[in-house]
């Protein structure tokens, strides 16, 4: 009966926050993705999926598997996110397309994102804010456009539970079908063996640059993304979604010390004026990014060179996507989870300003 109650309480505030009021759980985002897929496949005869050159490549596997096309559109090199205009081209010169999977990278907002949502009554929008989060103050609907969105409380996300992904929406057939969906699952968490032949496949498709084939993928992509949820878990979600306001707030006040420190420094950072819940402090940096991260990792400081240009490993032609290629080369990802404070800032904004 608290379960029960726990859960109903996260259906309130969440659909309260964004006017969807079906929530679906699952043990993973890509296990939601999944569903959404699955969904796809069964109700609409279309099966091609736009998605923006620079994302996880996680959802784009997803949807490779459950046969549909993807066509991807190049990002903004300023906020990462899909270039709004080009997919709007795209959308308007083809009959194909089902859906389009928009992805908030860095917490960043998007004015021109609206007008997905305004021009395409014909297809599916599936806005993916696992990296980021909701909040209940700053939102606005121009921010949460979404048909369907997603949210993740898995590793290293916002709020770090390892486990936990969410559909909401207001179609009752999706609920309906991603319930049973998750009812079907059987594995509680990710075996060793389908992250051991994922990390594999990884290491050869990003570090060697070698195209994505579906036979590849096929090898762990169920082991690795359908995992069913786990209803102990509802008491931590909850109490992250009431965190939602000081979550905001910490996050906000260390990419603010970010940003004043690194105001002169030669980067180009990835975030909006006005942001969601921030993920990473990200930039772009032109030179010795390599030297720049070990040094950071040296000191003890978590440093990322994520996200890649997954586009090229997919392309089955010669299309260019220049953003998301200086995005790969350029980026570096540093923390604002709660071991770091407005000291460890400027400490690590002194070790990357030699070698600049």
């Amino acid at each position: 009966m608290l379960k029960h109650n726990i859960q109903e309480k996260i259906n309130f505030n969440l659909s309260k926050i964004t006017n969807l009021n079906l929530v679906n759980y699952f043990g993973r985002a890509n296990t939601a993705i999944w569903s959404i897929a699955s969904y796809l496949k069964k109700k609409n005869k279309k099966k091609t999926i736009i998605l923006p050159s620079t994302m996880c490549v996680s959802p784009a596997i997803i949807f490779l598997v459950n046969d549909f096309k993807l066509l991807f559109v190049d990002v903004d090199k300023k906020s990462g996110l899909m270039n709004i205009n080009k997919a709007l081209k795209i959308i308007n010169s083809r009959n194909d397309i089902c859906a389009c999977f928009y992805v908030n990278l860095f917490g960043n907002k998007d004015a021109n994102s609206i007008k997905l949502k305004k021009n395409n009554k014909k297809i599916l929008i599936i806005q993916d804010l696992a990296q980021t989060f909701l909040h209940k103050e700053k939102i606005t609907k121009k921010e949460l456009f979404g048909d369907i969105l997603i949210l993740s409380f898995g590793y290293s996300k916002i709020f770090d539970l390892n486990h936990g992904g969410i559909i909401l929406s207001n179609k009752v057939d999706l609920y309906n079908f991603a319930n049973e969906f998750n009812e079907k699952m059987n594995n509680k968490k990710i075996g060793k063996i389908g992250k051991k032949y994922y990390l594999n496949w990884y290491r050869k498709t990003f570090f060697e640059n070698k195209k994505i084939y579906l036979d590849d993928v096929k090898k762990f992509a169920k082991k690795l993304y359908l995992i069913k949820f786990d209803k102990t878990k509802l008491l931590q979600i909850y109490r992250s979604i009431n965190s939602i306001n000081n979550e905001f707030k910490r996050r906000s006040n260390l990419l603010k010390n970010y940003k004043k420190f690194t105001k002169n420094v030669n980067i180009d950072v990835l975030h909006s004026k006005s942001t969601m819940i921030p993920w990473r402090f990200s930039f772009l940096i032109k030179k010795n990014r390599d030297i720049i991260l070990k040094k950071l990792r040296e000191k003890g400081y978590d440093a990322s060179s994520y996200y890649p240009n997954i586009a090229n490993r997919f392309k089955k032609d010669n299309k260019n996507y220049p953003n998301s290629d200086i995005i790969e080369k350029n980026i570096v990802n540093l923390w604002l989870t709660k071991n770091y404070n407005a000291k460890k800032v400027i400490d690590q904004v002194k070790i990357f300003k030699k070698y600049i």
